[in-house]
Formats: C-alpha cells, sequence, structure tokens
C-alpha cells in the first residue's frame, strides 16, 4: 500500500525522489532488500511509464530504494537492478556472493586410541601378561609375557628382510609365516612360535631320556622329526584361544587406564555438537566398541587397518601400514572413516528429521581428527581434508610412543630400524599439518570450538 502511494505521489510530481529504507547484513555493508520489495516495485514501474526504479548505497553507509519518476527514461532501463552507486571502501566492494558466510558444523570427530585416550605402554604390559597366564592354563608353562614380544620383534624382523618372498605362497609349508605385517598376524605368529619351541624341546628331552643320552646328541633327522611333530602338535584354536584372552584384557587394560579428562572432553563435545558422529581410527587391535564401560556408548563406529582390509575396494593399491613412507598411503583407511561418519550422519539426520536446523546450504559440515601421531593422525588424516588435532599430553600421562620421534624405540613396539626411519621421515612431513595442539584432554573442546569458528593457536 505505502509504495502503491509513493508510485501515485511521484507521479504527479516529477521532481520528487522517494527512498526506502534497506537493512544492511551482518556481514558486510552490503544491503539486503525483501524479495517482495523487488517485486512490488517491477510490477509498478511496468505498470507507470514514468516511473523508474534502482539500489543504491549512501555514502553514509545506509542501504536505500530509490523510486522517481522520468519520462526519458527507455523501457528497458526502468526496471535497473544493481548497484548504482559505490563508495570507496573496501567493506562496500564486497561482493553479496561472500556476504553470507557458511556455519561451520562438526559433522565427523574422529580419534586415534592409544596414547591419544590412554597410556598403551601399561596396557600393553598387562595384556602381555593374560598371554602368560593362558598360555600356562593350556599347559605351556613357563613362558614369560617378554618371550612372545621378543618373539614377535624376531618374527618381524624376518619378513622385512624378507620383502621380496610371496609369504602367502609359503603359508602352508610355514605356519609361522605371517599373510600379512600387521600386529594381530605377528603376534599370532609369535604365539605359534612360543608354543612349538615349548612342545619341541619337551619332545627332545623325552627322546634323549627314552634313549638314556643328551639332547645334544640327538642326531639332525631325529631333531627334524621332532620340529614337524611340534608344528602338527600346535592347534590354530588354542593359538586363537590364547590370542582372544590377549586382546580381551588389552581392552579391559585399556578401560582401567583411560586418561581422567577422556570421558569428560568427549560428553562435553557432544553437548556441544548435538549432532556429531565420533568414530575411532587405529592402526592396532584396538576398538571402542568392546570397551563396555567407558568408551562403548561415546562411540558410533570403529575403523581398523587391520581388521577393514576387506573394505578397499582397489586392493592393488593395499600396503601393509610397516611399508607405508608418505602420508598420501595412508588415506584409504581416512577416506573409510569419513564415508562412515557421513553415511550415518545422514541416517541419523533422517531419523530425527530435524526440520528446525538451518538447511545445509548454509552449513560447512566439518571433519576434526584428533590422534597423538604426527605421521599417522596428523600427516594421514590432513591428506584427506581434515582438521588437525595434535595431543602431545604433559609427561604425566606417560605417553611413549612419541619416543620414535627421538629415535628410541618404545620396548612395546615391534617397529624395525628402517620403519623408524621412515615414521621419522613423514613425521617431519606433517609438522606444517597440524591446526592445533592440546596438552590436556580437557582443552579439547575449546579448541574443537575454535576450529569451527576459524581459529587455531598453530
Amino acid at each position: 500500500t505505502n509504495l502503491t502511494s509513493c508510485m501515485q505521489f511521484s507521479s504527479s510530481h516529477p521532481t520528487v525522489v522517494v527512498t526506502i529504507g534497506a537493512k544492511k547484513t551482518k556481514q558486510s555493508n552490503n544491503m539486503r532488500v525483501s524479495p517482495t520489495t523487488v517485486a512490488l516495485l517491477a510490477s509498478l514501474s511496468l505498470q507507470a511509464p514514468s516511473f523508474s526504479v534502482g539500489f543504491h548505497v549512501s555514502p553514509s553507509g545506509g542501504g536505500r530504494v530509490a523510486a522517481s519518476t522520468n519520462s526519458n527514461v527507455s523501457g528497458h532501463q526502468r526496471l535497473r537492478i544493481g548497484a548504482l552507486f559505490s563508495t570507496t571502501t573496501e567493506d562496500n566492494e564486497t561482493t553479496s556472493a561472500t556476504a553470507t558466510k557458511k556455519k561451520k558444523k562438526l559433522g565427523l570427530l574422529t580419534f586415534d586410541l592409544d596414547d591419544t585416550l590412554y597410556p598403551i605402554a601399561p596396557v600393553l604390559d598387562e595384556a602381555n601378561t593374560a598371554f602368560s597366564t593362558a598360555m600356562s592354563n593350556f599347559g605351556y608353562v613357563g613362558i614369560q609375557p617378554s618371550d612372545i614380544v621378543a618373539a614377535g620383534k624376531k618374527i618381524r624382523i624376518n619378513i622385512a628382510e624378507d620383502t621380496q618372498v610371496d609369504v602367502s605362497a609359503d603359508k602352508a609349508e610355514d605356519p609361522l609365516k605371517p599373510t600379512t605385517v600387521n600386529h594381530k598376524e605377528i603376534r599370532l605368529a609369535a604365539i605359534r612360535k612360543k608354543m612349538e619351541e615349548f612342545i619341541l624341546q619337551t619332545k627332545l628331552k623325552q627322546t634323549a631320556d627314552d634313549w638314556a643320552t643328551d639332547v645334544d646328541d640327538l642326531t639332525a633327522p631325529v631333531i627334524k622329526s621332532a620340529e614337524k611333530w611340534a608344528r602338527t602338535t600346535v592347534h590354530s584354536s588354542v593359538v586363537q584361544a590364547v590370542y582372544n584372552a590377549w586382546e580381551m584384557e588389552r581392552h579391559h587394560a585399556a578401560e582401567r587406564h583411560l586418561f581422567p579428562d577422556a570421558i569428560s572432553a568427549i560428553k562435553q563435545i557432544q553437548s556441544d555438537n548435538p549432532s556429531v558422529i565420533i568414530g575411532a581410527v587405529t592402526d592396532g587391535s584396538a576398538n571402542p566398541m568392546l570397551m563396555v564401560f567407558s568408551l562403548m556408548p561415546l562411540f558410533d563406529f570403529t575403523v581398523s587397518w587391520e581388521d577393514d582390509i576387506a573394505n578397499v575396494q582397489q586392493m592393488e593399491q593395499f600396503q601393509e601400514l610397516s611399508a607405508v613412507d608418505q602420508s598420501d598411503e595412508l588415506s584409504w583407511i581416512y577416506r573409510l572413516a569419513v564415508q562412515k561418519g557421513k553415511e550415518m550422519s545422514a541416517l541419523t539426520s533422517e531419523i530425527k528429521k530435524k526440520n528446525d536446523e538451518e538447511e545445509d546450504e548454509d552449513i560447512e559440515w566439518c571433519w576434526v581428527h584428533v590422534g597423538d601421531d604426527l605421521a599417522y593422525d596428523v600427516g594421514g588424516a590432513a591428506t584427506c581434508g581434515a582438521k588437525t588435532v595434535l595431543v602431545d599430553l604433559s609427561p604425566e600421562y606417560g605417553q611413549t610412543a612419541r619416543l620414535r620421534l627421538e629415535g628410541k624405540v618404545p620396548e612395546w613396539s615391534t617397529e624395525t630400524e628402517d620403519e623408524l626411519g621412515a615414521h621419522k621421515k613423514m613425521s617431519a612431513n606433517a609438522m606444517d599439518k597440524v591446526d592445533a595442539r592440546i596438552q590436556t584432554l580437557s582443552q579439547l573442546p575449546e579448541v574443537i570450538a575454535e576450529l569451527l569458528n576459524g581459529k587455531s593457536d598453530e
């Protein structure tokens, strides 16, 4: 009604210019005009031959819609939608495309586990003790946790020295030779090796006693037959049972040794970002879904380097973690995590039908990865587009994985010297990919909020 009155008034007063206030956006001095106003002005311009409209920003910074009569204006110029006036200030030169900044939403949060949410050294010590107990329960008495760790290191070194050989082809001939170089295969092979050594020594002693001689005096054919006996006697189900005891204790120990602020930090992040999907990305045997008294209620999924090999579509491009020496070679596991995260995020939105949320085009879906390893966590995740948080905790937390950056191999690690060198190189290359760094997990909620707001302390 007001616009119609303006048109009628200006038609009878050719020299009058009518101005209508327009709002400026918060992000810049660009003015925002209601679509209804534009439509009405266009309609009035067509109805009145001498009526023309245009938009301009006044020198004082306030937006105005100008309407006036001008009999000299041609028909196609009567409706002019554009900026008819510009100032010399930078703000007024900002385009409407940049006027609306997308809001960032934490869609996916992924964690490394070992030495990120709990110290790995005591966890593995207690799990390895479970090795010894389980072995004793099956009659393999006297085998110490350190014996299995040492056997694992030896197996890994032998595999590294024999990389040109097709280990899968030799598997039937030598059950001790793993088909892949991962933690699980190495431990299974180490368990079997110690069992076979125990049976071999027992059999040789029995044979020597029967022949009333010393074990050292037994002939090579006898020893070879005893070795074959030992390989035949060890059953894979017993090996698996011992490994299961180790894995179960590993998860129980991880729950006992969780960093004190781990649970509260994750809960705070969930409170701040109600629709976030939380997952674990790990190169080991840890799985938060098996930590029923602590992490399981907080996590939505887990992706493991060892357990998700079958999900890799291009198997010919897959590399064992021990052979990786570039960050982009880690990409498959992070791509799989992002895929799972987005699928679960879409399903969650569909189930909850959150119609009150802002439209998707106004929200930028963000992914943050949190871990303690520069090479695998920061380098690998950043290659796939994640914002990265390096968990570089205070000494009292007891992190030991980072000793590898100093050229030291932790007692629990089976990493070879060549692998350690490649790891250090990858870590150095990932230094500039750190978006934020924390010394306590309690800092994580605030750091994530800063990353979403475009801030970081790196």
